[in-house]
Parts: C-alpha cells; sequence; structure tokens
C-alpha cells in the first residue's frame, strides 16, 4: 500500500454554509499561495472532481501524484497526498508546507482527524519516516515486480528487468533491497526534506526518465516540461559544481530547446553558449569502455491506456492527448494516431459479440488495402490502408474497425509517407482489448 498523508482542518465559517462558488474561490487564492511557495511547487491548479465539485491539485514531484485540496460546505479542509515513491524528503517537506498553509489561511489541522502513517506530522520524528518509506520499499519489492514506484498503466516497454521512477533495476537489487532496506535509499529521487543539489538533480533525472520524449517540443505542455527540467539541472549544478549530473542528457535536452527556439517556441529556456560548452566536454565517453545506457522510458514504444479497456502500443516519442469528445490522439511531425470507443447494444438491448460488433463497423471501412486482421487480447478487427486527402494534400491513412463485447472501436494512423505502411500496420495490430481495465490512466 502506498503512503497516503490525509490531514483534516476546519475554517470558522460560524452556522452557515459555504457555497460552491466560495469554496472554489478560496481554492483558488489558495492556488496562487502553492504557486508562489518557491521551487518545490511545479503546478497549483483548479479543476472538478467526478461529482462536480472543486478540487485543487498541486504538483510537487512527477514520481508521486498530485496533491488534492478540497473545502467542504462546513468549513472543512481536506488534504490527500500520496508521498510515495517520492519519498521521505517530500512527506516531510510537504507537512511543513502544508502547516504554512493553515497559518496564513488562518485555520487550524484537526489533530485526530489528521492520518499519517510514518507519524512524522505530529511527531517531526525524521529517522522514523525514512524508515517507514525503507520498509515500504522493500515490500514493494517482494517478488521482484516488473515495476515499482510508477503509476499503474504506465504503459512503458524498456527492457530493464524492474523499471522504477529513476530507471530499471536489476532482480539482484530488489531481492538485496527485500532483504535489507538501507539498501534502497538510492531509489528515492527525494530522500531530504532540504531543496539541494540532490533535490533539483533527482526531481529532473525522474522526469528524464518518465516525462521527456527526447525531441523538441510539440506542445505547450512539453515546452514548459522541458523547461523546468533544464531549471532543475542547471540549479544542481550551480549549488554544486562538483556533482554528478547526466551531462549527455542534459545537453540533448538543450539541443531540442534549440531547435524549438528555432520553431514553434514553446519553450522559454534561453539559449547558453557557455553553459553548452562545459556540458559538451563533460560528455566524453570513458576512453576504452562502453557508452552508458541512456537516460528515458520514452525512447522505447508505449503502451497507452485508452478509454474501456483498449490500448495501444505507439512511439514513446509521441505526444498524446484526449479532447473534450473523448477522441484519443498520439502524434509526431509525421505521424498521428487517433482512437474513438463507442458503446454498442442490439435493438432488443442484449450485449454484441465482438464479432458482431465487427460486422456494424466493417460497413463504415473506405476503399484500401486490406492490412492483416486483428485478433488478440480480446478484440477482433479489420482495416485498409490508401491514400487520402487531408487539407489540400495527400497523406496515407489506416482505417480500422475492431470490436469487443459490447463495443466498437475506430483507429486511424496517418502518416506523410507511404513508406510507413508496416509502421501503419504495426500499430493497428498492436490494438488490445481488456474487459477488466478501467478508465484511461493520465496525468
Amino acid at each position: 500500500m502506498p503512503i497516503v498523508l490525509a490531514l483534516t482542518g476546519r475554517l470558522d465559517v460560524g452556522d452557515r454554509k459555504l457555497s460552491r462558488a466560495e469554496a472554489r474561490e478560496w481554492l483558488a487564492r489558495a492556488a496562487v499561495w502553492f504557486e508562489g511557495a518557491g521551487d518545490a511547487v511545479l503546478d497549483a491548479r483548479l479543476m472538478r472532481d467526478g461529482e462536480d465539485k472543486p478540487v485543487l491539485l498541486v504538483d510537487l514531484h512527477t514520481a508521486s501524484p498530485p496533491v488534492e485540496l478540497r473545502l467542504g460546505a462546513s468549513g472543512k479542509v481536506r488534504v490527500s497526498a500520496t508521498t510515495t515513491p517520492a519519498g521521505p524528503g517530500y512527506h516531510q517537506y510537504l507537512c511543513k508546507l502544508l502547516r504554512q498553509l493553515a497559518t496564513d489561511f488562518q485555520f487550524s489541522w484537526v489533530g485526530d482527524d489528521c492520518l499519517d502513517p510514518t507519524g512524522y506530522f505530529a511527531s517531526r520524528n525524521r529517522d522514523n519516516a525514512e524508515q517507514h518509506f525503507l520498509h515500504w520499499l522493500a515490500g514493494a519489492c517482494g517478488g521482484t515486480p516488473r515495476s515499482v514506484g510508477l503509476p499503474p498503466g504506465h504503459g512503458f516497454t524498456h527492457p530493464g528487468d524492474m523499471l522504477t521512477p529513476l530507471g530499471p533495476r536489476s532482480k539482484e537489487w530488489a531481492t538485496a533491497v527485500a532483504t535489507d532496506p538501507p539498501r534502497g535509499r538510492d531509489f528515492f529521487p527525494w530522500w531530504s526534506p532540504e531543496l539541494g543539489p540532490a533535490f533539483y538533480r533527482g526531481r529532473a533525472v525522474a522526469r528524464m526518465w518518465c516525462d521527456f520524449p527526447w525531441r523538441p517540443p510539440l506542445t505547450e505542455a512539453e515546452g514548459e516540461t522541458a523547461d523546468q527540467i533544464a531549471n532543475d539541472l542547471a540549479t544542481a549544478f550551480k549549488l554544486d559544481p562538483a556533482g554528478e549530473l547526466p551531462w549527455q542528457e542534459w545537453l540533448e535536452l538543450l539541443h531540442a530547446i534549440q531547435a524549438d527556439a528555432a520553431g514553434e517556441h514553446f519553450c522559454v529556456t534561453p539559449t547558453d553558449t557557455v553553459l553548452s560548452v562545459e556540458l559538451w566536454k563533460r560528455t566524453g565517453p570513458v576512453p576504452g569502455g562502453p557508452a552508458a545506457p541512456r537516460i528515458g522510458y520514452r525512447r522505447y514504444p508505449v503502451r497507452a491506456a485508452l478509454d474501456g479497456g483498449w490500448s495501444v502500443e505507439v512511439p514513446g516519442s509521441f505526444a498524446r492527448e484526449w479532447d473534450d469528445q473523448r477522441n484519443w490522439t498520439a502524434w509526431d511531425r509525421a505521424r498521428t494516431v487517433c482512437f474513438r470507443r463507442v458503446g454498442y447494444s442490439k435493438s432488443d438491448g442484449s450485449m454484441p459479440t465482438a464479432a458482431e460488433a465487427l460486422e456494424v463497423g466493417r460497413k463504415t471501412l473506405p476503399a484500401g488495402e486490406a492490412v492483416p486482421r486483428l485478433d488478440a487480447g480480446g478484440a477482433v478487427g479489420e482495416a485498409v490502408f490508401g491514400p487520402t486527402a487531408e487539407d489540400g494534400r495527400t497523406v496515407w491513412r489506416l482505417s480500422g474497425v475492431a470490436g469487443a463485447p459490447g463495443q466498437l472501436a475506430v483507429c486511424y494512423a496517418y502518416a506523410e509517407s507511404e513508406a510507413d505502411r508496416d509502421w501503419a500496420v504495426r500499430t493497428w495490430l498492436s490494438l488490445r482489448h481488456d474487459a477488466g481495465d478501467g478508465p484511461p490512466i493520465t496525468r
């Protein structure tokens, strides 16, 4: 089980009830407060939860989910934060930050309603908190799982034995940590609460492994991610010039940012020739030694979780997004994959089989070269490949329809060149359906 910090406080609102608009306004002020709290906070955004109630999401570290902050009509303030796998430093820093929030917004946390499995929020005992995280990791390593500390449905296909936020680990490492927990200290990207060079390096490396696509940004969000990683690395270097950093990958990141500066301008990091030269000096291979493995799970294909238990494998370099109509798109500058799922029932209200759903979808296929039939992972489907006109130019499109019990899915793969036919077919044939899967997993 993850380590979750759950706090409850109460505003003094008297006998009245707060309206939803008042709760939203208070949370909006809290968002501004978090954004001004310093470098540790990456983002604070006001959203709506599944009940259409306002919730403030605060990101401090890519390794752990956002902190969730809610305000009820009675004035009850509730915070929930999963602090694994970021580490005990994150847990301790967050406790301090939330105490300051209560002071500045003039409310108190209610001790009896505050749950901290490490005991740190009440005791401030740093050693106990660290031991709790180490024992959590030892339990998670039992049986050498495929990944530890990554979200369900991460989809990474890197060939390492056990994937973690800071890169793959060996089965031998996992076995050693399961029997001797202190050996797992370097698993955590945020070990100490101080915002020193280790904090900035750990956060940057975790984002390089899990988030960065290793090409120039294609969206504003990707540009912001690149800027934040570059800033964390530069800060770590400034605080400890002699410290070890991922020099080759940092230079690669800066090249991607510089390429963006010549095109879309999604990044704001300025060109620093002196820094680039310094990095270039440090990136040379060890004489006579093999090249070190490169950081980045997204250098490999990623299995993307879609609607209703569907998934598809796309290049890790692809940008991905959902629109308001539940259409999913993944793309780079030359290729695009689109997916949409629709519920389907027969006229008598019964659930159709996968074959019956496909029979309906087959009628919508355009003319084209038939490609191999899909029959795997709970889905059956058919597709065709051929040229089509898009925005006044000719592109190549694979059009596929797939059926699963009670569902019909439409999948397209677009490419600038006919030479990408094999890629489009591989993408189509990677489509899978698992009826046990839940909704799509997003960050």
